[in-house]
């Protein structure tokens, strides 16, 4: 082989590498809304800077509220995830293709509680977005639902559509469907369930916790008494003005604390 060839070779396997490492690198969304301290890690990497506002989110970035602290992140499909206080998520990975119907994602909760709401159905058999704790994976079907992660236990809880769960113990095969309005807790040690309704109280707890943090919640929250039912998480926009863009208009500021 001339020398050449080798030249034009090498050549092209740079800008292949060049192109894919761009790809890799493209923003998959942004900081809508920041409260208190935010702790970015991109590619996951130490060391951690605070997040601000209209930043872009990129694959492998870890996103850490402290106490007190609250993140709201709009993705490239319009899904908006909202953060708790106390909470690590790290966005695995995260493909969209708008014209061609083509998703996957996958979204790792190590602790704290998450809201997400996913606006875009493109798969009803098998779900294209998925979203992963150390005890279950949850396969999402457009709907909105709360994300509880514990150190011994991850309760799902669906606020619409249809939610697919599995045990992360390979001990417990199978599937379990989560309709709309029921609850669930996964453990390592044990088969998922059982489903149970979603009471307007443990709603209260849930919107509660998204200011508070996340906590042990109690074995009958019926009873109990300080909750706040005026707290809400951050508002949702109704609608998301395509196409993507990667930046926010003035109005959108951080603010420091809370109300």
């Amino acid at each position: 082989m001339t020398r050449k060839c080798l030249s034009v070779m090498f050549a092209i396997l740079a800008l292949i590498l060049a192109l894919s490492c761009t790809a890799q690198a493209a923003p998959v969304g942004r900081f809508l809304k920041i409260e208190g301290q935010v702790d970015l890690l991109k590619g996951g990497k130490l060391p951690a800077r605070a997040a601000r506002v209209t930043e872009p989110v990129e694959i492998k970035d870890v996103i850490r509220t402290k106490s007190r602290s609250r993140a709201q992140v709009l993705f490239v499909d319009d899904t908006i995830l909202t953060l708790a206080p106390e909470t690590r998520v790290t966005v695995a990975d995260y493909f969209y293709d708008g014209p061609k119907g083509l998703r996957r994602v996958l979204l790792q909760v190590f602790r704290g509680l998450a809201h997400t709401v996913v606006k875009q159905v493109l798969k009803l058999q098998e779900p294209d977005f998925l979203m992963q704790t150390q005890n279950a994976v949850i396969g999402v079907r457009g709907t909105e639902w709360y994300a509880l992660n514990l150190p011994n236990r991850t309760n799902v809880y669906n606020i619409s559509g249809l939610l697919e769960l599995t045990s992360s113990n390979r001990l417990f095969p199978g599937r379990l469907l989560l309709p709309a309005l029921k609850y669930c807790e996964a453990r390592r040690d044990q088969a998922l369930g059982p489903v149970r309704d979603l009471t307007p109280a443990i709603l209260t707890m849930l919107r509660t916790m998204m200011y508070t943090g996340p906590s042990e919640p109690p074995p009958d929250i019926s009873g109990v008494e300080g909750l706040r039912p005026d707290v809400e998480p951050f508002k949702i926009p109704e609608v998301v003005t395509p196409p993507y863009a990667p930046t926010l208009s003035p109005h959108h500021e951080r603010t420091k604390s809370y109300p």
